[in-house]
């Protein structure tokens, strides 16, 4: 990537920054003079727009767009916001990336970066300076780092702006889950795509189970699941607070639930050891959820263990996942006898990576959809009158379903 194309100058308005834009891409060439290299054309692929909040987000979004600029060149709008208190205004520099791709090296296409402080209360009036600089010809992403506020003003004028939402669930405050089922809330009903880096971050482990369950005789026991229980990362002496974000966690659940035809039969509820205990429905039996935290040397939140309990023609086999930095292992047991042992290479995924896939991986938008849906149903979904989740999953844990 080449260095920038001039030296920033700070702007104080939206007309100010659309002159400036204009003015940069009047000067592109696709000449080459003096030992500098000049884009030929502005390459965007889409907008996106990263409500930072701090400065220092702003910073690590930054470079992590730069680093996807040479698959995914957009226009960046990165917003961050300083004190209420201080006198309305913006402060705004551009930078220019030229991304080479001619032989030699040479840089013939680019895009730009916008990074936009605003100043007291133009805080509240984000999306007016948003649309005048999008390239409204390029569907919109909005990257939303730390802690979306969904019920809010400035999300009821953000969302409908975009057509993609990028959020990392498991760097949300306390438990995450008021987000994540405010977030499937408001989604609901809208032509949305969201792309959580929770949910992505845990395709390896998905890969590995649908890989193994695709074996011609354990594949009728994805249908008679009896329970799910997934270990999470938590402090020494578990979660009594329930302070621990549990976003991943209760992905794992919502993922397996949505794609094998599971309903809620009762929400999840937290228990005063630590644990969270939910009911599911599939088929003509209850499948138990569980949620449980342990020690471990992971970041508090980290899933450890996945185990799926089936029980089919008297047939019970339990499967167990689990993964390190850089492989999972899929384990099935048939009455304590194992039946499959495989690990997978799959390497954790870094931001980079991440946004890269929250971009582009379309073809899983339908199933992050269902997942973020039955997610809202676990955390939200309306208590069956007069029964107890707790007795309701040790009852049906004693019976036998074939």
């Amino acid at each position: 990537m080449a260095p920038n194309l001039r030296p920033p100058e700070v702007l104080h308005s939206v007309p100010e920054i659309e002159r400036a834009l204009a003015h940069i891409w009047a000067d592109a060439t696709t000449h080459r003079g003096d030992g500098e290299h000049h884009v030929a054309a502005r390459s965007s692929v889409l907008n996106l727009v990263v409500v930072a909040g701090r400065r220092e987000t702003a910073e690590r979004c930054a470079a992590t767009i730069e680093a996807t600029a040479g698959r995914h060149p957009s226009r960046s709008l990165i917003l961050s916001a300083l004190d209420d208190e201080s006198r309305p205004g913006l402060d705004a520099t551009i930078r220019t990336v030229a991304v080479a791709t001619a032989a030699g090296g040479t840089p013939q296409t680019g895009a730009e970066t916008i990074y936009v402080t605003v100043h007291g209360q133009t805080s509240h009036h984000l999306a007016s300076i948003i649309v005048p600089l999008l390239v409204h010809d390029l569907p919109v992403a909005l990257w939303w780092p730390r802690d979306p506020q969904f019920n809010s003003h400035r999300a009821d004028r953000l969302l409908p702006i975009a057509d993609r939402l990028i959020v990392d669930g498991s760097s949300w405050s306390g438990d995450g889950l008021d987000r994540l089922g405010a977030m499937a809330l408001v989604t609901q009903g809208r032509r949305l795509v969201v792309a959580d880096f929770a949910l992505l971050r845990q395709a390896r482990w998905r890969e590995a189970l649908a890989s193994v369950y695709d074996l011609p005789d354990l594949r009728p026991h994805l249908r008679a699941i009896r329970s799910i229980t997934v270990e999470f990362a938590a402090p020494e002496g578990g979660d009594p607070t329930g302070l621990t974000n549990v976003v991943r966690p209760v992905y794992h659940v919502a993922w397996l639930a949505s794609r094998l035809g599971m309903s809620v039969v009762e929400p999840m509820r937290r228990l005063p050891d630590g644990r969270r205990v939910a009911a599911l429905h599939q088929g003509n039996h209850v499948v138990a959820a569980e949620w449980r935290p342990v020690c471990s040397d992971l970041g508090e939140g980290s899933t450890v263990r996945v185990e799926i309990a089936s029980r089919l023609s008297g047939a019970e086999l339990v499967g167990e996942v689990t993964a390190g930095d850089r492989t999972v292992e899929v384990a099935i047991d048939d009455k304590g006898r194992e039946r499959v042992r495989r690990t997978y290479l799959a390497p954790r995924l870094g931001e980079v990576d991440l946004l890269e896939r929250a971009l582009e991986d379309s073809a899983s938008d339908s199933v992050a959809a269902e997942a973020l849906a039955m997610a809202g149903n676990l955390i939200a979904a309306e208590p069956t009158p007069r029964r107890a989740v707790v007795g309701a999953v040790e009852r049906h844990r004693s019976r036998d379903h074939d």
